[in-house]
């Protein structure tokens, strides 16, 4: 079954699949996301590199030649990129988002199944919490009502 996502929500896929690293899992789940997750880095690296390119393109660059960085105000340990002018910022942001919206294909035997998500040292068998799981949307089978 081949299922097709926007880069962004391979981003998405990839940073919840990246949550579930230690957590125990039946194997054929653990298996379906490490190769989903497999497919898409080669995507999202290419997205990334295409990104810098137009960073360099639209920030203000270092000594190095790479984009200059400044930390984000009240919030400890993140940075945000320096513009040029606005203009440029708000050109970056833009092309980021449409390339952001390109389609990709993933190959899955079929969509996860919720159910997958059991959280195994819960006595109830509850799901995992949802904020886990929200980034993996795009792969799980839809729930029929």
């Amino acid at each position: 079954m081949t299922m097709k996502v926007t880069l962004t929500e391979a981003q998405m896929i990839q940073a919840a699949a990246a949550k579930f690293t230690g957590i125990d899992l039946p194997v054929r789940t653990s298996y379906v996301l490490a190769r989903t997750v497999l497919e898409i880095t080669t995507e999202l690296k290419a997205f990334q590199e295409q990104r810098t390119k137009l960073a360099v393109k639209y920030c203000e660059l270092d000594e190095q030649g790479n984009p200059k960085n400044e930390p984000v105000e009240g919030m400890p340990g993140s940075n945000k990129l320096v513009f040029k002018t606005t203009k440029d910022e708000e050109t970056f942001i833009k092309q980021v988002s449409e390339l952001g919206e390109e389609p990709i294909e993933l190959k899955l035997r079929e969509p996860l199944k919720l159910e997958a998500f059991q959280n195994p040292n819960s006595e109830d068998a509850t799901v995992l919490p949802w904020d886990l799981l929200a980034g993996l949307m795009p792969i799980l089978e839809e729930i029929e009502e």
